[in-house]
This record gives C-alpha cells, sequence and structure tokens, in this order.
C-alpha cells in the first residue's frame, strides 16, 4: 500500500513534518508517497503508476519522477521547457512519457524532492542520518539529506520515467527566490 502526504511545516522543520507523517503509518511494509504542495499530477492514473513501480521494483530505496521545474536536469524529460506555464503543454508531455513499460532510471546522486516516494522500513534505516544531518536546516536541502542518507547506505534511487508531475516551483517569481522558505 502506498499512503500520500503533503508535508508542510509552520515552524519551516521540514524533518520533523516528515518524520510525523512516517510516524502516522504503522506498516513498515508500506510505502509512503510525499509530494511538493506545489505540484499536480496531470493524468488520472498517478496512483496506479505508483503502485506499479513500488511492485516492479520493491528494492528501491526511493523512487522519483520527472517534473516541469526542477533544478536537476535527470530529473525533466529530455526537450522539455520548464519556462512554459501552459498547462496544456505540461499535459502533452504527460501524455508523452506515459508509455505503459514501468522502466525507471537509477539516479546515482541527490535528487530534489517534489515527488518522494519511500518505505517505511527505510525510513527507519535512514532516519537517525537524516536526523543529525538535517538539524540546521529547513525547508531547502532536507529533500538532498533524505536523497544523500540513501545512498549513502547503498540503496537506490530511481525515477519513474512515466510519471510526470506539474511543480511550479517558483516559476513566476524565479529559481533563485528564496524568501518564501526562510
Amino acid at each position: 500500500m502506498v499512503h500520500y502526504f503533503i508535508p508542510f511545516a509552520i515552524d519551516k522543520k521540514l524533518f520533523h513534518a516528515f518524520d510525523y507523517y512516517m510516524s502516522l503509518v504503522p506498516d513498515h511494509d508500506a510505502w509512503i508517497c510525499f509530494v511538493d504542495g506545489d505540484t499536480a499530477f496531470l493524468r488520472p492514473d498517478w496512483g496506479r503508476v505508483i503502485e506499479e513501480y513500488v511492485k516492479k521494483y520493491p528494492d528501491t530505496g526511493l523512487f522519483t519522477c520527472y517534473a516541469s521545474r526542477c533544478h536537476y536536469e535527470y530529473q525533466r524529460p529530455a526537450g522539455a521547457d520548464q519556462q512554459r506555464d501552459s498547462i496544456l503543454y505540461h499535459k502533452e508531455i504527460v501524455d508523452l512519457v506515459a508509455e505503459g513499460k514501468y522502466d525507471a532510471t537509477i539516479i546515482p546522486a541527490r535528487i530534489a524532492g517534489h515527488l518522494m516516494v519511500i518505505k517505511k522500513s527505510t525510513w527507519i534505516k535512514i532516519r537517525e542520518t537524516v536526523a543529525i544531518t538535517a538539524r540546521a536546516k529547513n525547508v531547502l536541502g532536507v529533500d538532498t539529506k533524505i536523497s544523500n542518507a540513501i545512498l549513502a547506505s547503498g540503496m537506490k534511487i530511481r525515477l519513474m520515467k512515466e510519471l510526470y508531475i506539474f511543480h511550479y516551483l517558483r516559476m513566476k517569481e524565479g529559481l533563485d527566490y528564496k524568501d518564501h522558505l526562510i
């Protein structure tokens, strides 16, 4: 089973929000999907797609997906224009990547956390490392600490190549705008 949460921390301590939502899931074999609040799924069967990936690649430490806007090129489909603000344009990209093959690419580097799917038992393994390394972080950087802990533990990060989400990511304000995060 996959549980879905949009973590938010009024005090900006995002690690504590992740940890709180993890504590709500009693089953250590369950998967938890965290998505940013400024994202949208543009395909109606997004939950089924995620379920298929966790079934096909159960040994994965962390899943992510393509996004319309992301700092990391490897989390954007080739040729997608992250400056385009048309939701219809991004729906076309969704349809292009939706092939039904459930292919995944291993990402050997940290990821942006617009969408992260992680098993509760994996969280338990990396929790202390993330807690220590993220203690000085607020909103920015917690996703990096999680993905670094996954990689350091020898687990894989996989990109679900069939899933693309719309990610606002400061489209109007610019990627460098961070006032709202401080």
